[in-house]
Order: structure tokens, then C-alpha cells, then sequence
């Protein structure tokens, strides 16, 4: 990402919201980069051989950064969820 990002698009109503709806793209774009590069499988359980990799994780975009953009540029869908559908979770939390 650019240091200079400026927002470019309309500006939200609730910038809490923008900033949960970011916050949420990121947190899936790092999850889809962990499902993609696993690091774990890059160390041989029997030998504890550590193998080389040729990713370098330091040239992929930040999500957050990610995120940002992709919000600016009306990528990201999202809706609330009903009071209904939030009632029925902590019910079953406290079931549990």
C-alpha cells in the first residue's frame, strides 16, 4: 500500500462500521494466506528439518491494506445480522 492512501470514495456515514467491515476483510484475506502458505508443514515432524521456502511474506500486501482498498472500491458486501439470529447465539452459548 501506498503511504499516501487517501480515501477516494464516499465517505461512510459510520466510520465505526467501515472500520469493523475492514477489519473483518482483513482478518479473512489472513486466513485464506494461512490456508494457502501453512507454515507448519514446512518443518518435517520426524527429522525437525526445517525446509526452505521461496515465499517471501514480507513483499505480500498487508490485509489490512488489502481491506482498505477493497472497501473503497465497493468490493465488500455485508449486512447486519437479525436481533433474532444474535438472540438465538447467546442462548446457545449459555446452554453450553
Amino acid at each position: 500500500m501506498k503511504k499516501d492512501f487517501r480515501f477516494k470514495g464516499k465517505r461512510p456515514d459510520d466510520i465505526f462500521e467501515a472500520i469493523t467491515v475492514m477489519a473483518k476483510r482483513a482478518r479473512q484475506i489472513n486466513q485464506k494466506r494461512s490456508e494457502d502458505y501453512p507454515i507448519q508443514n514446512m518443518i518435517d515432524p520426524e527429522t525437525d528439518e526445517v525446509f526452505e521456502n521461496d515465499i517471501d511474506f514480507d513483499s505480500f500486501e498487508k490485509p489490512a491494506s488489502l481491506a482498505m482498498i477493497d472497501y473503497e472500491q465497493g468490493n465488500i458486501e455485508f449486512e447486519y445480522e437479525k436481533k433474532e439470529e444474535i438472540e438465538e447465539g447467546k442462548e446457545t452459548e449459555t446452554e453450553e
